[in-house]
């Protein structure tokens, strides 16, 4: 009996066969508004905490998959890390190419650059809070460069309040320094760009405040190579040297700070078959100054022009041996120099010869030295106990080369390490920062902590994933973004330990001799 053939098959029974349309023209518009939400959170910029995936996150959607993973801090930090948020906000909700406003003077320019400041009269901004303060020992550490900061908030004629900010990576690109620069100048006034270096030493040195120009032509030595001999690097570190033909131009800013020179100053070595170098400003008559000596000596040369935004050309005609120009203003007000140093150790600073760097500092009138190392230490072999040591050393250095000149620590920003999908601070961060505090406050100098000013434990990870992020990818680097938020801090901590010295004293501040 043979088998029955099998029944045609129906089409409309095989499922799978017939696209459910159906099913299409239900879920099809719900898939059209998630993808263009998707795409949304991408294209708007105020969408943007809420995009699933950012580059350098550990896997999609972290900001709801993370969560378990990080550990609710302690309320004392949590306090913290509300302030830090705090101020992040506000500082952010500012335009970052936002018009520099420098604040008017309160009172006429009468007095003379020996008279005493009148009393202090606060500003509102005065009374904003500081998430992290200065740190003393005694309290009086900052007294001198207080009183400098008086004098020119009085406008005081001629008062110029002069800090030199020295540091490794942490305030290359003149991110935080000059987030700092900008706040100073708007709150005591402008008193101009300040110190420039003759030639970069690498790609991250850069003055926001000067545009600057260089042929190429100049050799360098860099302190952090301990290169010289001698000893002397200059105030910023780096000499530019020359056969001949080597030149670079400097003048302000005109879209950052007040876009206006009234002093140029070259700094430079004389030396034994020393050469020409001619200066010009503008489209005047070039001066050519000698460099020979009979042994080599520290000189500069000033160039007074009326406030303006003027132009000068450096250009080597002979052997020369060039650190950098200043930009001063005669307006009172503050000058902020900064001076990075990328892949230096705090040690470089022992490199400078005793003499030298007295030399350089007093002819720079320095009110105070903020020193920002730690972050290129962190790999080397050695205890912190040994480290603490040797900062107190730099310190000792610093302070005999200019007694009465005050000084200021930063610590080092937080450092992240990835552990699978969290961020952690490395562990060599706090007992480093326990370290610079302990040096600091033993050689009597102020100490800023950076680190607690950012968070705490944790911060770097926290800035991280922060919108806009606050931290750079390498998490051992703050963002552009980040360096405004570390500048508005460490600015806060001044003002609040200024109005503190001003109620202390109040009474009116006399000049001390320069």
């Amino acid at each position: 009996m043979s088998a029955m053939p099998p029944l045609p098959s129906d089409p409309a029974d095989d499922v799978s066969s017939v696209p459910r349309w159906s099913m299409f023209r239900q879920v099809g518009p719900a898939l059209v508004v998630v993808v263009a939400c998707l795409i949304a959170v991408y294209v708007v910029p105020g969408f943007a905490a809420l995009r699933p995936w950012k580059p350098g996150e550990p896997v999609p959607f972290w900001n709801v998959l993370g969560r378990p993973f990080e550990d609710a801090p302690p309320p004392e930090q949590a306090a913290r890390l509300a302030a830090v948020d705090s101020l992040a906000d506000e500082v952010l909700a500012e335009p970052e190419d936002a018009p520099p406003t420098i604040a008017e003077r309160r009172r006429p320019v009468v007095a003379g650059p020996g008279d005493t400041a009148p009393r202090y009269e606060p500003l509102p901004e005065d009374g904003k809070p500081a998430p992290q303060p200065l740190e003393f020992a005694s309290g009086d550490e900052l007294d001198g460069f207080f009183a400098a900061l008086a004098r020119s908030d009085g406008g005081n004629e001629g008062a110029a309040t002069r800090i030199v900010h020295w540091g490794d990576s942490s305030i290359g690109m003149d991110g935080i320094p000059g987030a700092i620069r900008r706040r100073m100048q708007q709150r005591f006034g402008d008193g101009g760009a300040g110190f420039h270096l003759m030639t970069p030493p690498n790609a991250s040195y850069l003055h926001r405040d000067v545009r600057f120009r260089h042929n190429g032509e100049w050799e360098h030595c860099f302190v952090i190579m301990r290169c010289r001999k001698d000893g002397h690097y200059g105030l910023g570190g780096v000499v530019a040297n020359s056969s001949g033909g080597a030149q670079s131009t400097f003048s302000p800013h005109a879209q950052n700070g007040a876009g206006e020179v009234s002093r140029f100053e070259l700094w430079y070595a004389a030396q034994p078959g020393g050469g020409r170098i001619r200066l010009r400003v503008d489209r005047d008559e070039p001066v050519v100054i000698d460099t020979s000596a009979e042994s080599l000596e520290d000189r500069w040369h000033a160039i007074d022009v009326e406030p303006g935004p003027h132009k000068l050309e450096v250009r080597a005609l002979g052997r020369t041996r060039v650190y950098g120009v200043t930009l001063d203003r005669a307006a009172p007000g503050v000058t902020w120099d900064a001076i990075s140093w990328v892949g230096s150790f705090t040690n470089r600073l022992l490199a400078f010869d005793a003499g030298h760097l007295r030399d350089q500092l007093a002819h720079r009138e320095a009110d105070l030295v903020v020193l920002s190392f730690g972050g290129n230490d962190m790999i080397r072999s050695m205890s912190m106990d040994e480290y603490e040591a040797e900062y107190r050393r730099v310190l000792r250095h610093l302070k005999q080369a200019r007694p009465e000149v005050g000084c200021l620590v930063m610590s080092p920003l937080d450092h992240g390490i990835r552990k699978g999908v969290r961020i952690e601070s490395l562990p060599v961060v706090a007992p480093m920062v326990l370290a610079q505090r302990e040096a600091a406050l033993a050689e009597g100098c102020a100490f800023f902590d950076t680190f607690a000013a950012m968070g705490g434990e944790g911060s770097a990870g926290r800035w991280f994933h922060r919108e806009p992020r606050l931290m750079g990818g390498d998490l051992g680097h703050a963002s552009a973004q980040g360096h405004r938020v570390i500048g508005e801090a460490l600015y806060r901590a001044i003002v609040q330990a200024y109005v503190a010295y001003r109620r202390r004293t109040d009474a009116p501040i006399s000049a001390p001799p320069r």
